[in-house]
């Protein structure tokens, strides 16, 4: 087997290795959505803007979050396996993990499109924007298996210490998804059932080539043997990977709160804040990267035992973190008029989102060891606990704060408090908690 980087070397050198092409990978995950909001924003105005990136946008979120996090369980025991140079273990692991979200992937699909409607009317959804945000989310949805599958199969191929196969392929679809946009909304005149179906054709390539690849070129070298479903590893896999998707639903659980109420201000108000979300999303690429280093650092290292490395690699990473948020941070509020303009040309919407980028966007600093701690654990195989302080912390802050905080100084901005103080608050809670867990589960370090 081929040296592994991620157990031996400098452990900051590798992080960035392993990050740079996950950071590019994400960016251009969140490329195509971000020339969406553009596109739909300059063609087809602020009611069909304020329909993609309200309500539908956050039950996408919700969905895409859950299988992600669910994913962490395949990720998590691919690295372990594979750092362990167990190379039947990871196969094994990886067959049982697809088999397990394809079927789960199809039947969410199946309910969604079900209640796609009520959902939306539920959160509020302003009814000039109804419409077509019920058109997106349905589209959105029959294409969910193949979000499900490029997420699934990207976490693998990071457990394997592979980032620049995932890197490769969704630049070109990426790509792919801005031309077809153009395509369906200024050529063809599709309006925004044009804009996701570009999106559903993007990922379902992108789904199929990852799919390819690792079958052919990436799997770990060994002799014949049997695949067959293994009810003891996907239950191995959900014990991770389930309290990870449940704990990733309850932030969108908590947004859709927040866009619920945040949907009683009107038009110009839910465009203000999609706008700054398409935004913000873009830190929130790279401390989700820095995120995605972590599991695979620690999951390979503790397979690996090795225990100080583990430990190691998770300050460093956390250090890099905060020098590169502060950063980007940084250049987003300078030129954040320039950036809300992409969106808009409508004055109003752009006033109420520069002034979200001070209320809401000091979350990512504060939020930085809740995210590292949460993926350190799951490399670590833990999951259930995080998922439980997660319940009670962001959304019981977040709930908290909508219900009964908020109507004392019903303003948006004050209503986007509630993320930079929630961030704080589980920091706080998983900075003890981890502290307490290494000490337990890592004794020689």
């Amino acid at each position: 087997m081929e040296q592994n980087k991620i157990t031996e070397g400098v452990i900051w050198k590798q992080v960035i290795w392993l990050f740079i092409p996950l950071v590019i990978s994400a960016f251009f995950q969140h490329l195509y959505t971000f020339v969406d909001g553009m596109i739909i924003g300059k063609f087809l105005g602020a009611t069909a803007f304020a329909a993609v990136g309200g309500s539908a946008a956050k039950i996408i979120t919700l969905l895409i979050n859950f299988f992600v996090g669910v994913s962490s369980g395949i990720t998590s025991y691919t690295a372990r396996f594979y750092g362990a140079k167990d190379n039947i273990g990871v196969k094994k692991v990886i067959f049982n993990g697809l088999i397990f979200f394809g079927v789960a992937g199809i039947a969410l699909s199946i309910l969604g499109i079900i209640f796609s409607n009520t959902m939306l009317e539920l959160m509020g959804t302003p009814v000039e924007t109804l419409l077509d945000a019920n058109i997106y989310l349905k589209t959105f949805l029959v294409g969910l298996i193949f979000c499900i599958f490029y997420n699934t199969l990207s976490g693998v191929l990071r457990a394997l210490g592979d980032t620049k196969t995932p890197l490769y392929v969704l630049i070109f679809t990426s790509f792919l998804n801005i031309a077809l946009d153009l395509l369906f909304v200024i050529i063809f005149p599709m309006g925004v059932l044009g804009v996701a179906l570009a999106t559903l054709i993007a990922q379902g390539i992108s789904a199929i080539a990852l799919l390819i690849i690792l079958i052919k070129k990436r799997l770990p070298k060994t002799e014949q043997i049997q695949l067959k479903i293994d009810f003891k590893i996907i239950r191995e896999i959900c014990g991770v990977g389930i309290p990870a998707g449940i704990q990733s639903i309850m932030y969108s659980i908590s947004n859709i709160l927040v866009q619920s109420a945040i949907n009683g201000f009107g038009t110009t108000t839910v465009a203000a804040w999609s706008a700054y979300v398409k935004i913000d999303s873009i830190v929130d690429v790279f401390v989700s990267a820095l995120g995605s280093t972590v599991i695979t650092f620690v999951g390979q290292n503790y397979g690996a035992k090795q225990y100080a490395r583990v430990k190691e690699s998770i300050k460093q990473i956390i250090l890099i973190s905060y020098i590169i948020t502060i950063v980007i941070m940084t250049g987003f509020i300078l030129f954040r008029t320039q950036l809300l303009g992409l969106f808009t040309t409508e004055q109003a919407v752009v006033e109420i989102g520069k002034n979200l980028f001070f209320v809401i966007m000091p979350m990512y600093l504060l939020g930085i060891p809740q995210t590292m701690f949460i993926q350190a654990l799951r490399g670590l195989g833990k999951s259930f606990i995080p998922m439980i302080l997660t319940l009670i912390g962001v959304i019981g802050i977040r709930v908290i704060w909508v219900l009964i905080i908020f109507p004392l100084n019903p303003n948006i901005y004050f209503l986007g408090i509630c993320y930079p103080v929630s961030s704080l608050i589980m920091s706080i809670i998983f900075t003890l908690y981890f502290y307490k867990e290494s000490k337990k589960l890592i004794p020689t370090i």
